[in-house]
């Protein structure tokens, strides 16, 4: 694999936008990689890669042992990026390393590793690059705000709507809104048919003061 399908290969797989952010990714994956191999090793793996990617390789010095969790904390510090930036663009990197290499050599550099053994598995053939955790899966049709994800109208078009017009107590939602209260329907004012009026009501107590008992 030469370096311009590996570069194309990490911008496809990590989403990026432009080939210098998957070069960046690549510079600071192959070197932090590297510092976790002994000079021979790291002379072994770089002598199958892409010349710019064999030389972060080989210029990496050994820092020990240290396992994946902080292989991606120190990719995201050297980007300057969120951790799961990190951890992707240190998956995808790996992984194209994995398919650039011999199959000898790769079985060889996963059983140094075998706890990154699996950033090294290539990918299957046909499968298509998962998608990165920071791209935006497109809105499913209809579930969009805008006219091209929307829905063109809805279930009910504009001429079968009735808008409301008035408040749910107010007279004007009400067919005949006096019913209760107008003179020419009614058998007498309001205060009549519930015999309220001087008329029928007692115009005085039921016992005169004369037959009060103090």
């Amino acid at each position: 694999m030469d370096y311009d399908r590996f570069v194309e290969e990490v911008q496809r797989r990590a989403g990026f936008e432009g080939r210098d952010q998957a070069e960046r990714a690549i510079a600071v994956t192959a070197r932090t990689f590297g510092e976790r191999l002994l000079v021979e090793e790291a002379a072994a793996v770089a002598g199958r890669l892409p010349g710019p990617v064999a030389a972060a390789v080989r210029g990496a010095t050994y820092q020990g042992d240290f396992d994946r969790d902080e292989l991606f904390d120190r990719i995201a510090r050297r980007e300057g990026a969120p951790r799961g930036f990190g951890m992707e663009h240190a998956q995808a990197v790996c992984q194209v390393i994995g398919e650039a290499l011999p199959e000898a050599e790769r079985v060889r550099l996963q059983r140094h590793l075998p706890d990154w053994a699996d950033l090294f598995a290539p990918r299957s053939a046909g499968a298509p690059p998962p998608r990165p955790a920071h791209a935006a899966s497109p809105p499913e049709t209809g579930q969009g705000s805008t006219l091209a994800t929307g829905r063109p109208g809805s279930r009910h078009p504009v001429s079968e709507a009735r808008p409301e017009t008035a408040h749910a107590q107010s007279v004007a939602r009400s067919d005949d809104p006096h019913t209760d209260t107008k003179l020419s329907s009614s058998p007498g004012l309001t205060q009549e048919r519930l015999r309220e009026t001087l008329a029928d009501g007692r115009p005085g107590p039921e016992h005169p003061v004369s037959e009060t008992q103090r």
